[in-house]
């Protein structure tokens, strides 16, 4: 058979025709043979005990499948230790992108995978224009200026679709779970304020509910702060899912960052804004809101405890909080080292000592 499919009358004499390639073989052979003895050279055999064996990185001995949509090359798998993860590559690699992972580029993390990978160097890289995102990492990582992207978002189809024109694929893993919170002053939580529905926020950040008189509150201007919806995962995950894709009110003001955010609403006395709940807990000039699904009053708060020091696991696990999502890791599938080196982070990440540093920097295990 050829390809499974049985040889037609007709067909070429294989067996003859493989003896006949057979004999010529042992020819050639018995020729160079010949010509070693003549020229007083004798063939070189290795013994077993001398012969050595390099396993080549995973993405260099399975390359990726470009543009079809199956991801090929380098394993994603889990290890129960960061030493145990394998076809970690030296050098210097750039990542970056969305802001939601600023706790996990904290150095007290970086130095836990440099004391076991010294050679594995991760090195965070801005956009030039200086407003990160999850969009622009993932653009880097198509533009060669990112080894590994970090998304709080998956790729968009027209991100998958650039990616299959210039001969590669996009494989996105996810390595944690986040919950999306929103805080006002501490004031506002004194005067009333206790929860929000996912309604309520809708109509906050429409502009159709102003003063927060409206939704229990005092008699005060609501200053509604967001970042631009095209900059990052977060804002992009929150007008579709919270908003429902409707546009943002012509109040809403535009903060760089979730840093800036809770800065402008700490300044401001009708200040509301969202942010990833690991980068809000354990910030004093902030209080983080409790929030019911649609137009529930059953209020369900992303902290633990009332002083929010750390994220509500539970809340996040059985999805009784609205609003979470998962947090991915970005590789560029094209077999070559960016892409090893992506695989690794990955892997490093979703090992068993990994996850229990995703859960020290605010997050919650994927595992």
């Amino acid at each position: 058979e050829i390809c499974g499919t049985a040889l037609k009358k007709g067909a070429l004499p294989v067996a003859p025709i493989a003896v006949g390639v057979g004999l010529l073989g042992i020819l050639g052979a018995g020729a160079f043979l010949l010509k070693d003895m003549f020229s007083g050279s004798k063939p070189t055999v290795s013994s077993p005990s001398a012969m050595t064996t390099t396993t080549p990185p995973a993405a260099a001995t399975a390359p990726a499948s470009p543009g079809n949509g199956q991801v090929t090359g380098a394993v994603v798998q889990t290890y129960p230790k960061l030493s145990d993860v394998p076809n970690v590559p030296q050098g210097i690699f750039n990542y970056g992108g969305s802001t939601t992972f600023a706790p996990l580029r904290s150095p007290a993390i970086l130095s836990q995978f440099r004391q076991v990978f010294p050679q594995y160097q991760l090195r965070y890289t801005e956009p030039p224009t200086g407003k990160p995102g999850s969009g622009k990492g993932i653009a880097m990582l198509m533009d060669g200026q990112l080894s590994v992207a970090q998304a709080s978002r998956g790729p968009k189809d027209e991100e998958f679709a650039t990616a299959k024109s210039r001969g590669f694929a996009l494989d996105a893993v996810p390595v944690a779970i986040d919950g999306i919170a929103f805080f006002v002053t501490p004031a506002l939580i004194n005067q009333g304020v206790k929860g929000l529905s996912l309604n309520q926020v809708r109509d906050i950040f429409t502009g159709k509910i102003l003063n927060w008189k409206e939704v229990g509150g005092p008699n005060l201007p609501i200053t509604p702060i967001s970042r631009d919806p095209s900059s990052g995962g977060t804002v992009d995950f929150f007008v579709e899912n919270v908003l429902e894709m409707q546009p943002l009110g012509t109040n809403v003001k535009i903060a760089r960052d979730a840093t800036d955010s809770i800065r402008q609403v700490s300044a401001a006395p009708g200040g509301i804004s969202f942010a990833t709940t690991s980068e809000s807990i354990k910030q004093r000039t902030i209080r983080i809101l409790a929030i019911g699904k649609g137009s529930s009053q059953s209020f369900v708060s992303p902290c633990s405890d009332d002083a929010c020091n750390a994220v509500n696991n539970t809340a996040f696990i059985d999805n009784s909080y609205p609003i979470t999502r998962r947090l991915f890791v970005i590789l560029k599938r094209d077999g070559k080292l960016d892409e090893q080196a992506g695989v690794a982070y990955a892997n490093l990440l979703l090992s068993d000592e990994g996850q229990q540093l995703i859960k020290q920097a605010g997050f919650v295990s994927i595992r």
